[in-house]
């Protein structure tokens, strides 16, 4: 594996590693009462890229406290071109929620779930206490399968949901090949150690898993019992 590309390595350890956050994927969008789960889908989906841009302010705070370090540096290049690509698409979030008649004062009086906080919080340990380019991990997860936006049309007709309470979906569906693109030309260009790409498989590996509970949570019992014994298997 050594004689691949950086991007490379991290993709194929995120492909190996996120089976459980497909099937739980697929549980949610093959829901026989998709249209009453999915306004809580999308609260959970606002916990989460509304620290996007913060997460990624603070990355880039930390790569300038060490500007002798080259991997800080590059991190620093990309983040600095990126954030102003993210930035307010947690309002397109509450645009959707505000289709499907929940204001964007109930979603934000709403105390976000502890699984969120997590996924959020290990990112900001690894950019305060050992190296802002764990975040390109949470990115390269976040960003690396980007929504079929044709597949999105097809679920919200067959559930009965708006097709405009899917915007958020449908805008990353376009935008999101290119972002992938970006970061993995930006780690093909840093010189990274083997112990960088082991921080960005811990943090990969650590995204895929609270991600895949985010989701999780919202789903019966029955469905997480089903979830678990394909797992299992």
């Amino acid at each position: 594996m050594h004689g691949i590309s950086h991007s490379r390595r991290l993709r194929a350890k995120i492909r190996l590693a996120r089976n459980e956050l497909d099937s739980v994927a697929t549980a949610l969008w093959t829901h026989p009462r998709l249209s009453e789960i999915y306004p809580e889908f999308l609260f959970r989906n606002h916990a989460v890229i509304r620290a996007s841009v913060p997460l990624m302010e603070a990355a880039a705070a930390s790569c300038a406290r060490i500007p002798s370090d080259p991997v800080a540096a590059g991190a620093l290049r990309y983040l600095n071109h990126h954030i102003p690509e993210e930035r307010n698409h947690d309002d397109w979030v509450l645009e959707d929620l505000e289709v499907l008649g929940i204001s964007r004062h109930d979603t934000l009086a709403r105390i976000p779930p502890p699984v969120a906080a997590a996924l959020v919080g290990a990112q900001y340990y690894w950019i305060q206490h050992f190296h802002p380019l764990a975040l390109l991990g949470f990115i390269a997860v976040l960003e690396g399968t980007p929504p079929d936006v044709e597949y999105f049309e097809r679920t919200a007709d067959q559930a009965g949901i708006p097709r405009d309470a899917f915007r958020n979906l449908f805008r990353h569906g376009k935008l999101d090949p290119r972002h992938r693109d970006d970061l993995d030309a930006a780690l093909d260009g840093l010189p990274l150690t083997e112990d960088h790409h082991a921080l960005l498989g811990i943090s990969a590996f650590q995204t895929i898993h609270l991600l895949g509970q985010v989701v999780e949570e919202i789903l019966e019992p029955s469905d997480r019992r089903r979830l678990q014994a394909v797992g299992a298997s």
